[in-house]
């Protein structure tokens, strides 16, 4: 069983958005990750937009 990077996935999943959640993926500011084992392999996003301080 192969076991990717954790920093792979987080890459894949940035890139994949890109245009469809957010402009660019460098609009990213806070990402936080937790990889865990499963007999059901899924990936879960939960996306929040984070207001503009002034």
């Amino acid at each position: 069983m192969k076991v990717p990077d954790v920093d792979n996935i987080i890459k894949s999943i940035a890139d994949s958005l890109n245009g469809i959640a957010y402009r660019d993926d460098r609009q990213i500011v806070d990402c936080q990750v937790r990889k865990f084992y499963s007999d059901e392999p899924r990936v879960v996003v939960i996306i929040r937009e984070v207001e503009a301080s002034t």
